[in-house]
């Protein structure tokens, strides 16, 4: 996304462009609007999925209502100043929110592996923080809902957080290389 964001800024802009001129405008616009809103509300989903697994029912509908309210004022903030806002920049913050989501579920699905014995935990605690930032505070609760926190990880929850990071790490390296070798 972050490399293709100015030729999709581009097709979007034209899309647009040319759908308006040949429909009028107004129902271009709503069903490109529309689709867009469907592909969130998927992502929407997949991610209530995670926090239900994680939180109780009405720390979900804060987290919910919250989540409508601040998606409201973006909103209401993307539309009034989107004339200034940089496409690349916008995928870049988004996909390192998505890499973190993501090794978050890597981390929990490791301790549910754990927890019914199909992956061993190898040392159950590698390290406790319990103290400084429980699981079940606010804090904690949020953070293991979005990014897989857990105060005292076995090893290899831990292992597989840090070896999700390790593994994407390689992953990029490797595309950039063959990015630049193609550039030649």
């Amino acid at each position: 996304m972050q490399n293709q964001s100015k030729a999709i800024s581009q097709t979007l802009e034209d899309g647009v462009q040319q759908s308006a001129i040949r429909r009028g405008g107004r129902r271009a616009l709503f069903f490109l609007a529309f689709l867009a809103v469907i592909r969130e509300g998927v992502e929407l989903a997949i991610f209530l999925l995670a926090a239900q697994l994680t939180t109780n029912p009405l720390q979900e509908l804060l987290g919910v209502s919250a989540g409508i309210i601040s998606a409201a004022l973006l909103g209401w903030l993307l539309f009034s100043t989107s004339h200034r806002l940089s496409l690349k920049r916008f995928f870049q913050a988004t996909n390192i929110l998505l890499i973190f989501f993501a090794a978050g579920l890597v981390g929990l699905g490791i301790h549910e592996f754990n927890e019914i014995g199909v992956i061993p935990a190898l040392i159950d605690h590698v390290w406790n923080v319990g103290m400084l930032l429980p699981d079940e505070s606010y804090a904690g609760t949020l953070l293991k809902a979005l990014l897989g926190y857990d105060s005292s990880p076995s090893l290899s929850q831990a292992g597989a957080y840090v070896g999700y990071f390790i593994l994407l790490g390689i992953l990029l390296i490797i595309r950039r290389k063959k990015g630049a070798l193609q550039h030649e």
